[in-house]
């Protein structure tokens, strides 16, 4: 029978040999990026929703017409999400959700910087650094796609496929430098992006009532049946990229993915869904048209989850967060106003796998703790500059009671990389987009 290394039979020589050999594992399994006392690697599926509203997915919960977020819920928690204050941009808050910190610390204030006529915040002008950057520091590999303001991509342990990947030749646009890092990655992933222009009627059709988009009889009906293919793609072309560096590359310890249709068809189309609520002049055609667009699209942001649950690695935990809900244009003294001030400062946020437990009492959820959470999860020091909490009524006590905590993780400021923005070729395009939804002048 073997003896354990405590029997005081065993040669004390023997007992110093094993000691120093499971000092030698230790230090390599926390090397390797298995944290603190950890014997296994987590992993971990975060999956950002621009705009998702409890208000239309509830109904649709109870329709079983979402049937794969059905699934994190029933199998975890979930929790309204707290967002930044009333009017925040959803620049701010992505980032706020990627550092855990709020846009004084991280930099990233605004789409514009400055004024209607400045370059596009973009990754150059991060003051803080991403989760996926430290966690990658420290030994875990790392897949993120199209999170926003992610552009020019940064050096990751892995891959980072920016929010620029949906501008595809497609459409009528050149390749943009550093799309993806590594660099070379776009020439693999060009044949996964979506066109708007090639995106055929059947496709569209059901999202869509009626034929009269089919036809040139109402200007407004066309033009909403374009903006449709405009979305469709574009979140298109983040599954496919997602759908296939999960098929092709072994699952990162880390994989963040960002869909923003959920939010562009609730700027468009809140008005033909619930006409009551605006002061505009609307086409009878294009209300009755576009009046299912947006429940329907909950439902396409859910087939696309179920894609991405159907690719990963049994044991993964899974978290899907927006970063504030959405609610039809407010009215004020100086008249209806829409945009943001459509957003709603409560998100949605789910999670379900290894790590997170169920509980029926309340939690407080918001878009400042997905990273001090996800740090304490992976066992890496929380920074106790990080405006955020960890979400400790979700954890396992096993996680919660080993949380530790570093003053920063952000580097020396002659380590940080050129804070000077830059412009890409579809900066322009990009600008006209955010006027149609009332983000600027």
């Amino acid at each position: 029978m073997l003896r354990s290394w405590r029997d005081r039979s065993v040669p004390v020589r023997r007992v110093a040999f094993l000691c120093a050999l499971l000092a030698v594992v230790a230090v390599l399994a926390t090397a390797n990026g298995c944290g603190r006392g950890r014997s296994f690697r987590p992993k971990v599926v975060l999956i950002g929703v621009d705009g998702l509203d409890w208000n239309i997915v509830e109904p649709l919960l109870q329709e079983g017409k979402l049937p794969n977020i059905a699934s994190i819920i029933e199998g975890g928690v979930r929790a309204d999400f707290q967002s930044l204050e009333y009017g925040s941009k959803s620049p701010i808050i992505w980032t706020t959700v990627a550092t855990g910190k709020g846009p004084q610390k991280h930099g990233i204030a605004d789409f514009l910087e400055n004024s209607d006529e400045a370059p596009l915040y973009n990754s150059n002008g991060w003051r803080a650094r991403p989760v996926w950057d430290i966690l990658g520091e420290n030994g875990y590999t790392v897949g993120v796609i199209n999170w926003m303001v992610s552009w020019p991509a940064q050096p990751v342990n892995g891959y980072n496929v920016t929010d620029r990947i949906v501008f595809g030749e497609g459409d009528g646009f050149d390749p943009i430098e550093r799309t993806t890092y590594p660099e070379e990655l776009l020439d693999e992933l060009k044949p996964k992006q979506s066109s708007a222009l090639d995106t055929p009627d059947e496709v569209i059709a059901p999202f869509l009532n009626g034929d009269v988009w089919r036809g040139d009889e109402v200007a407004e009906c066309r033009d909403a049946a374009l903006t449709v293919r405009i979305i469709y793609s574009n979140d298109q072309t983040v599954a496919n990229v997602g759908k296939h560096l999960l098929d092709t590359r072994e699952q990162p310890d880390f994989f963040a993915v960002y869909l923003n249709g959920a939010d562009v068809s609730s700027h468009y189309f809140w008005g033909p869904m619930d006409p009551s609520t605006v002061d505009l002049v609307m086409p009878d055609e294009l209300v009755e048209m576009c009046k299912d667009v947006i429940p329907r699209y909950y439902q396409r942001i859910d087939g696309i989850v179920g894609e991405i649950l159907d690719r990963i690695d049994e044991g993964s935990t899974i978290i899907l967060c927006s970063d504030h809900g959405f609610q039809g244009p407010v009215r004020t003294r100086q008249g209806l106003r829409l945009g943001i001030w459509m957003h709603r400062p409560v998100g949605v946020f789910a999670a379900r796998g290894p790590g997170i437990v169920s509980t029926d009492g309340p939690i407080d959820a918001s878009v400042f703790d997905i990273t001090p959470t996800l740090l304490a999860m992976y066992g890496v020091p929380v920074g106790r500059d990080m405006d955020g909490f960890v979400m400790a009524d979700v954890l396992d006590p096993e996680l919660v009671g080993a949380i530790d905590y570093v003053d920063t993780h952000e580097r020396p400021e002659d380590e940080r990389g050129d804070e000077e923005p830059v412009e890409s070729p579809v900066d322009d395009e990009i600008k006209e987009r955010l006027k149609s939804l009332g983000y600027i002048e």
